[in-house]
């Protein structure tokens, strides 16, 4: 199955599976990556031209 395919429930199913039904380990999981990949996004920033991002910066109170 690719990512495409597949279903946001199969998802959730499969990140609560992995900790064992642990709701509060999932979501603690699921943040520790956020900031992760927030810092990564980070660093790509200093190495791109403002040009390039259009003026975004990475931010953490922006929301979608």
């Amino acid at each position: 199955m690719n990512a495409i395919s597949r279903q946001p429930e199969d998802e959730i199913d499969e990140a609560l599976a992995y900790h064992q039904g642990d709701a509060r380990a999932t979501v603690a999981a699921l943040l520790a990556e956020r900031d992760y990949l927030l810092r990564e996004i980070e660093y790509a920033s200093l190495a791109m031209s403002y040009g390039f991002a259009r003026g975004w910066k990475p931010g953490r109170g922006e929301r979608r």
